[in-house]
């Protein structure tokens, strides 16, 4: 067993293996983009999509970060996975705010107003945190049944 303390973190931070890090960055940024471009056709449209949907695609990372931290992808590849759903509708919502005069106060989990970030950003890392935990928990729970 290697107790090198930095190469312990750097496994953790990065993953074991490049292939997770690759497709969890690749699915974060594509979360980011569906994300952002629902927000996008949901404001144009007059918001026909319903803000829960968004929800679902937050929930969704969560669930594939937990997967990733559970296959070795680390917790880059875990965070990129949570926070690239809940900043694409915020990336689209901050420049549609930026480009009009007024914009309601955000309520809480809401996308939309100002405060929006500020509010989703303590959220966002505690849900890195928690899947990521979740995760490697479950994978090191499964080593020590693999090894018994």
């Amino acid at each position: 067993m290697n107790l090198d303390a930095k190469a312990t973190v750097r496994r953790a931070v990065l993953g074991t293996r490049s292939a997770p890090r690759r497709l969890g960055a690749a699915a974060g940024a594509g979360l980011f983009a569906a994300t952002g471009l629902i927000a996008l056709v949901s404001q144009v449209a007059f918001d026909v999509i319903p803000e829960a949907l968004l929800w679902l695609f937050v929930l969704l990372g969560v669930l594939l970060a937990i997967g990733m931290a559970y296959g070795g992808g680390g917790l880059l590849a875990s965070a990129a996975l949570v926070f690239g759903p809940v900043y694409g509708p915020l990336a689209v919502y901050t420049w549609l705010i930026s480009t009009r005069q007024a914009a309601p106060v955000a309520f809480v989990l809401s996308f939309y107003g100002h405060g929006a970030p500020a509010l989703w950003t303590p959220i966002a890392v505690v849900l890195v945190a928690g899947s990521y935990g979740l995760g490697a928990l479950g994978r090191r729970a499964a080593n020590r049944v693999e090894t018994r």
